[in-house]
């Protein structure tokens, strides 16, 4: 895949180009993209997905982009089936820009589309003025096709980034999951800690989570774990580890059945189930007998 980020001076080949925020990228925007595969396969044209770096919401705002479900690093690998992966760099020049700035000089003349993909409530442009409408308008001017999807709902709710940020916080991970379409991740590098896991038997991969990044609540996670290409069962704890006085937040992955020396790698933790909330416990016994059992409990949910 070719990942374009940090400038607007680029141009496309022949596309299927799919325009979206894709914050979340989540079971409505897999739908998109689905679609753009289909075409650019079957008309020999690539991929395109085009979203805006950083969110729109945040620059017009004037604030910093908090509570992001998944940053652009993790956006690069979960679209990497795409030819074409442009984050535009969003300013106030960009915002300034009309709609009709936007088709001509965006969609046709830099990405080259020869098909646009959007869901049907779809706006862009200067105050999103531009909708579906224009698109449609325009598009016999410019020599590309347009292609609207219908949002899709889950148990009658229309799915969103909105509604899935408000389930990870909440803590309902397997909500999250099937409404993202996979397992909520968390991407970084492991860092060296107090090595306190090792000394108690349960050694961890610790990973300090990008300020921006949305996390659920602290406490105990039964997890996947990916370490050069292959995927291991884990149980992960986020937060602060009271029982030993932590103060930073972290990301504790222990590594069923895995003890090598992973310092300085990228990981990807996949979050699969709440077990419990995290607390202080009135010793070191008591954690490593607690840590036991919630260990016991991911081995059951692996074999059954």
């Amino acid at each position: 895949m070719e990942y374009i980020k940090d400038t607007k001076e680029f141009t496309s080949p022949p596309s299927v180009v799919v325009l979206g925020n894709f914050d979340g990228i989540h079971i409505g925007h897999r739908k998109l993209i689905c679609k753009a595969l289909e075409l650019s396969r079957e008309l020999g044209l690539k991929s395109l997905v085009l979203t805006f770096d950083p969110h729109p919401s945040f620059v017009l705002a004037n604030k910093e982009p908090v509570d992001l479900i998944y940053l652009s690093c993790e956006k690069e690998r979960l679209l990497s089936n795409i030819d074409i992966f442009v984050e535009y760099p969003y300013d106030l020049v960009t915002a300034k820009m009309t709609p009709e700035d936007f088709i001509e000089k965006v969609i046709c003349k830099q990405l080259n589309a020869k098909f646009v993909v959007v869901g049907n409530d779809y706006r862009f442009g200067h105050e999103r003025k531009g909708d579906i409408n224009l698109l449609k308008k325009l598009s016999s001017n410019y020599g590309y096709e347009l292609i609207t999807i219908p949002k899709i709902a889950y148990n009658n709710d229309i799915v969103s980034s909105t509604w899935i940020r408000k389930e990870i916080k909440q803590g309902n991970i397997e909500l999250a999951n099937k409404l993202l379409g996979e397992n909520f991740s968390i991407t970084g590098k492991v860092v060296e800690g107090k090595k306190n896991g090792r000394k108690f038997g349960f050694p961890t991969a610790n990973i300090i989570p990008h300020r921006y990044k949305i996390l659920p609540p602290n406490g105990v996670y039964y997890s996947n774990i990916s370490v050069n290409g292959k995927k291991y069962d884990s149980i992960t704890n986020v937060g602060v580890n009271p029982t030993l006085n932590g103060q930073k937040k972290v990301v504790e992955t222990h590594i069923l059945g895995f003890d090598e020396d992973i310092y300085g790698q990228v990981v990807v933790v996949e979050f699969i189930q709440f077990i419990r909330k995290e607390k202080k416990f009135n010793s070191i016994e008591e954690l490593k007998k607690e840590v036991s059992s919630n260990i016991e409990y991911v081995t059951s949910l692996i074999n059954e």
